[in-house]
């Protein structure tokens, strides 16, 4: 008898139910490949595997989780079980061979425990043509969810493939692996304009055995071998400044049992623009009569500004003993008061004087710098002035 179209349509969105696979006892490691002999684990789709990810990141962090980190090996045996479903025509999360989705991980090359066995959780879905249908179907189960939002799981693998009677084969495995604590800057973000970043942190929710056991400090330094950084109690997550500059950037975390330690990284782009020096002049010039013993202005002014990013620090002088400065360094943006002193008995001669005011950013990343303004001094025998009158009408 024909079936009717809701009842295949019920069957096209069914998901499998979640079993996590964890081993809570010492097993037997199989050395031997588990099965799948030639699966195909060639890329399908990686930008839907990637989008999954980035989804089940999202929906961990609103909940004040970790991020997951992705994982070669676990990626590696969710394609490879979507191959195996399609080829051999079933849908389960036990493989053709009889293997468990913990053996396929380690069969794929993921670190078991001290007991033997690899800690490994795994939801499968057929049907969703895409990332988001598929998360919206596991965060709607009991089950699934909760493997989502396992606080045990580090890392996380996910492969789509096309094909068999589902059209679209998902297998999501997850999993921690002994000695391996990822880190996170801003929660795993690809780049940020702020120096000012917040280090998330994972810890050994497992098990010590094979592994660390509780962290007892930390260290994070953008240096891998920690030169003068020092060591602070574990924190969920823990504010750091980057260097400056524009680019991509490394911070290394280095965890403690006060036995072992544990090394890990992130990496982050950089995009906050270097600071930038301008001056609001490059020229300054004074009048003085002879023998008046002042000059015109009395004071002058320039301005330091930054036209780039981050804080400009700046310092200035002169190569003539009649000019003096109001400020010689400071952050910008700034402004210097200039003028001229007699006494030295600079305007009891007549003629020409030039002196230069050097402004140089100390930044060791600020662009155009240093720069120089020109300062002009005449000392003449008369000053005149001219008049001109205001006619109303």
């Amino acid at each position: 008898m024909k079936k009717s179209f809701s009842f295949w349509f019920l069957v096209w969105l069914i998901v499998a139910l979640a079993t996590p696979m964890v081993a809570g006892a010492p097993a037997v490691y199989a050395q031997e490949p588990g099965g799948e002999p030639g699966a195909d684990i060639s890329i399908q789709n990686e930008a839907f595997e990637l989008e999954v990810i980035r989804l089940v990141n999202q929906e961990r962090i609103s909940r004040g989780l970790h991020p997951l980190r992705r994982n070669s090996s676990l990626t590696n045996a969710a394609r490879a079980h979507n191959r195996d479903m399609i080829d051999n025509d079933f849908f389960d999360h036990t493989g053709s061979d009889g293997s468990t989705p913990a053996e396929r991980a380690c069969d794929h090359g993921y670190a078991p425990y001290g007991w033997g066995a690899c800690y490994v959780g795994e939801n499968i879905a057929g049907g969703h043509s895409t990332p988001a249908s598929v998360i919206n179907s596991w965060m709607n189960s009991p089950g699934h969810r909760d493997n989502i939002l396992n606080t045990n799981y580090r890392e996380i693998g996910v492969g789509h493939t096309t094909g068999g009677a589902w059209g679209n084969y998902w297998t999501m495995d997850l999993g921690a692996q002994p000695k391996v604590l990822p880190v996170f800057i801003n929660n795993d973000a690809e780049g940020t304009s702020s120096r000012q970043v917040t280090i998330t942190l994972t810890k050994e929710d497992v098990s010590s055995w094979g592994s660390i056991g509780d962290i007892t400090a930390v260290q994070i330094s953008e240096n891998p071998f920690f030169d003068g950084a020092t060591w602070k109690p574990w924190a969920k997550t823990i504010p750091f400044t980057l260097s400056p500059g524009y680019g991509n950037r490394t911070v290394y975390v280095r965890f403690t049992d006060s036995s072992i330690q544990v090394a890990s990284l992130d990496q982050i782009i950089l995009s906050q623009s270097v600071p930038s020096l301008s001056l609001s002049t490059n020229s300054l010039s004074f009048l003085a009569e002879v023998g008046s013993g002042q000059a015109t202005p009395a004071i002058a002014k320039f301005m330091i500004n930054n036209d780039g990013g981050d804080v400009l620090h700046w310092k200035a002088s002169d190569n003539a003993a009649w000019l003096v400065l109001g400020s010689t360094g400071g952050d910008a943006p700034d402004s210097v008061n200039v003028w001229v002193d007699n006494s030295s008995g600079v305007l009891n001669s007549l003629g020409k004087k030039t002196a230069t005011i050097t402004v140089t950013a100390t930044n060791s990343d600020a662009v155009n710098t240093p720069q120089t303004i020109s300062v002009v001094l005449n000392v003449a025998e008369e000053i005149h002035s001219n008049h001109v009158p205001i006619i109303l009408r």
